[in-house]
């Protein structure tokens, strides 16, 4: 290895070739590199034109170099190993000169092109100084050669005009030799380190290790460049056959995928998505020196690319393309090892069509089965490498994955299992919104549906037949069986037997089921038809209709193998424990709140958490907020008191041992803390839309919005929340409805393209949206946030803590009609307009 500083005018300067190799990857620059770049330039212009002999020079970057195919002692030929991107905007803003000068001075182009672009007394492309990579070649050879005519359709062509445009501003008529100083200053005083390398090892260690102001490269660009470099005689053929058509199939995204998929199925669980590249250096290394055996290499990726492209695009004529297309919809890339390798086996003639569709069904039905029963998906990844690694083509494979899954420790519910979980887990809570309606979209195809249901369709939402939000008519429905209508409420809303999808999510609301059962039953979804049959809707009817969807469940998705499971696997606790542990400090939840969460009852939430210890337990307060009488520590020699306990770490009771209702940590604010899948569907729902309503359907959702308003907060209140939404359209102010069950209003400022704002109103709750203004400028900031909190604490009886600052905590809506709370929140909407608008 040989390392000297250079500049341009001696890199290109004689009968020579600076050749970029056909496998790298395009020219990518673009606008804000080039600005940067004219910006170095002018910068030593002006060096220049003030005459310092002191004055330093501006280092451009490296240039790794290795030797050409066509390297002779007559001609000097040099492989571009790193520094492509440099170069050719180099030599593009020197087309650009030439073409500026030549208008005034013809002879401009004649001195530049011999000089600097082209090898004189060369044939072919041997007469480019520099010839970019394959698929650049006609746009830069149209800029050498002066055919360009204007067009920039390419990144090249764009970098050119670019510098036509730059030029043509920078030249004063006024000074003879501004344009003169820009070219000196491209030859002469942008300095390069020139690394010329004898061996492919060297060049590549040195181009891995080199940190410059360029495009960074990707992971699939170092496999690329790594792979051509140990095909010196055969990198051609291997780029036409094998790695042109990769990418031809594939996006940059998918072809990332794809390096990682091949290293799980070569390596299992050690394969890592951050380090996709030092893995296929490693494979790359064990091949090194047999060509042939590299070929092999590539010719198995191109293999494998056609598998994923068929499990990202499977075609219609597939016999099991609709597993295929419910794998991808549910974004279960977890498991493409494991369909990869069936893919693999099928192509071998190893298993038939039928067989992939029978194993494909037992891995939609691991992964549907678990969600149901909220299984937390962190070791999914490990479970699908191990297998994808264990499939012979010896064995029955989908016998085999349906064994290698069925364990009690991988937690596949069992029949039994999945009918109590659809009973009474809290289905709401689980998975990604899309993956929800995957399932009821599943059961009602199953149900012999004539619509068909497209999630695409925005419209088409998760419907809670009994409301989230209950009325005196709802709860005087849910206690005529002599149950406790409230805690019966929060036991059944978010179950699967009280879910369906519907376009019709505002309209139905939280209206009276007669008024419900009336729009279902114009639904051409055979689900809503059945529900509508139902003359009542409570706990019987839920319950009934939970077992017909559990039945529906067991014929779509077959359960695990009874013989040799051992026992059955005890509940997953992991996400009640996550919950605890991510508790901020000096708040509490509730045993109802925690049971909400992961679809159990208040009851076995605190037998377990008063027999084994789990962190935070002590906080976990009844639904008014008072410690358990049968609260006790897990310890029996912990004789702490637990309310000195509670006071010690922050929590505030009053007079009657209540905590305050401020530091209570909701279901929606637990969900929020695990980043649980869901919580970024209900902030997107939830969030005002880029495409405003009709006029017409506006107006409905603020009839709605105010019906909700009167009934639950009363007069007072909704009085003094419609003042408020007038003083903030007196002030030019917008108000967004939302479309949710819920109806809620928002007073919004629209900046940079999002809709922002301080508070949403509900029918019985203001609530303050942190957890959505942290990602909003300019409330990314945590000091603007904390800015927002003490001006809202600034009303008497409203004390947000600083621990719900990434949380949507709320107020009730009676406190608005106290004059001293309005004051401020009128004055905090001021305050937040401002510092939204003065942006």
């Amino acid at each position: 290895m040989k390392a000297n500083e250079t500049t341009l005018r001696k890199l290109i300067q004689g009968d020579q070739q600076l050749m970029v190799p056909l496998y790298q990857r395009q020219y990518t620059w673009e606008r804000p590199q080039l600005t940067q770049l004219w910006a170095d330039i002018t910068a030593q212009v002006d060096v220049l034109a003030s005459q310092r002999e002191d004055a330093p020079s501006h280092f451009l970057g490296s240039v790794v170099l290795a030797p050409g195919p066509e390297l002779a002692p007559s001609r000097s030929q040099w492989i571009v190993v790193d520094g492509q991107q440099r170069l050719t905007t180099l030599m593009l803003a020197l087309c650009a000169i030439r073409d500026h000068l030549v208008a005034e001075d013809p002879r401009a182009r004649e001195r530049i092109n011999e000089l600097h672009l082209i090898n004189k007394f060369q044939q072919g492309e041997l007469r480019y100084r520099l010839l970019p990579t394959q698929a650049d070649r006609a746009a830069f050879k149209a800029c050498v050669d002066g055919t360009l005519e204007g067009k920039s359709d390419s990144l090249i062509g764009n970098a050119y005009q670019f510098f036509r445009g730059v030029l043509k501003d920078f030249d004063d008529p006024a000074d003879p030799h501004d344009i003169d100083r820009v070219e000196s200053v491209l030859l002469d005083r942008l300095n390069l380190v020139q690394i010329l390398v004898e061996k492919d090892d060297n060049a590549f260690r040195i181009f891995e290790s080199i940190n410059n102001t360029g495009m960074r490269l990707s992971q699939v660009d170092l496999i690329r460049n790594y792979l051509f470099m140990c095909l010196p005689t055969r990198g051609r053929h291997v780029y036409d056959e094998y790695w042109k058509p990769i990418q031809d199939l594939l996006d940059a995204k998918a072809m990332e995928q794809l390096m990682y998929l091949v290293l799980v199925l070569k390596e299992g669980g050690e394969a890592q998505y951050n380090a996709v590249y030092r893995g296929h250096q490693q494979l790359l290394l064990a091949l090194s020196g047999d060509e042939h055996r590299i070929e092999e290499y590539a010719r198995d990726l191109y293999r494998r690319a056609r598998h994923l492209k068929q499990i990202l695009s499977p075609a219609d004529d597939l016999p099991f393309a609709g597993r295929l297309r419910f794998l991808r919809e549910w974004q279960a890339s977890t498991a493409y090892p494991v369909v990869m390798r069936l893919l693999e086996l099928r192509e071998d003639d190893c298993v038939g069509d039928e067989e992939v569709e029978e194993a494909l069904a037992y891995v939609e039905s691991f992964l549907v089965r678990r969600l149901i029963a909220g299984v937390t998906t962190s070791n999914l990844n490990r479970i699908f490498q191990r297998l994808a690694t264990q499939l012979v083509a010896e064995e029955e494979v989908p016998r085999a994955i349906r064994a290698a899954l069925s364990p009690a420790r991988l937690y596949w519910p069992s029949d039994e299992q999945l009918r109590e979980e659809i009973r009474s887990r809290a289905f709401y809570w689980q998975g990604r919104t899309v993956q929800q309606k995957l399932v009821l979209r599943r059961i009602e195809e199953s149900l012999g549906s004539k619509e068909r249901v497209d999630l695409a369709d925005k419209r088409i939402t998760i419907e809670h037949v009994l409301p989230q939000s209950m009325t005196a008519d709802w709860l005087s429905e849910l206690s005529e069986e002599g149950d406790d209508a409230d805690l019966l409420h929060r036991q059944l809303v978010h179950t699967l037997g009280n879910l369906t999808l519907s376009g019709y999510n505002s309209e139905l609301s939280n209206n009276s089921f007669a008024a419900k059962r009336e729009r279902l039953s114009q639904s051409g979804l055979v689900m809503n038809q059945e529900i509508a049959a139902c003359y009542r809707w409570g706990k019987t009817e839920i319950l009934a209709r939970s077992d017909r969807l559990a039945d529906r469940a067991i014929a779509l998705w077959p359960g695990p193998e009874e013989s040799g499971r051992g026992s059955a696997a005890s509940r997953d606790w992991t996400q009640l424990h996550s919950a605890l542990a991510a508790l901020p400090a000096a708040t509490w939840t509730s045993y109802s709140d925690l049971a909400e969460l992961i679809g159990s009852h208040p009851v076995p939430v605190g037998v377990h958490l008063a027999s084994v210890p789990v962190l935070n337990a002590h906080r976990v307060l009844t639904r008014s907020g008072q410690v358990s009488d049968g609260f006790r520590w897990v310890g029996p020699d912990d004789g702490r008191n637990v309310h000195e306990v509670l006071k010690a770490e922050g929590l505030v009771f009053d007079e009657a041992g209540r905590a305050s209702p401020d530091q209570h940590i909701s279901v929606r604010e637990m969900a929020e803390l695990l980043g649980l899948p869901i919580t970024a569907d209900l902030a997107a729902t939830e969030a005002c839309g880029d495409e405003p309503p009709s006029p017409q359907a506006s107006t409905a959702l603020q009839e709605r919005f105010l019906h909700q308003l009167n009934e639950q907060s009363g007069p007072q209140a909704a009085g003094a929340v419609q003042r408020l939404l007038e003083h903030w359209r007196s002030r030019g102010g917008e108000l967004q409805y939302g479309t949710s069950a819920a109806a809620s209003c928002a007073p919004i400022v629209k900046a940079g393209g999002q809709s922002l704002y301080a508070v949403r109103f509900y029918a019985k709750t203001t609530e303050i949206p942190f957890g959505l203004l942290r990602n909003r400028e300019p409330f990314d900031d945590p000091a603007l946030r904390e800015e927002l909190r003490r001006r809202l604490n600034d009303a008497p009886g409203i004390d947000i803590p600083v621990a719900k600052l990434e949380l949507y905590p709320s107020i009730k809506n009676s406190q608005l009609a106290s004059v001293a709370v309005f004051d401020v929140v009128v004055a905090v909407l001021d305050w937040f307009m401002a510092k939204v608008g003065v942006r």
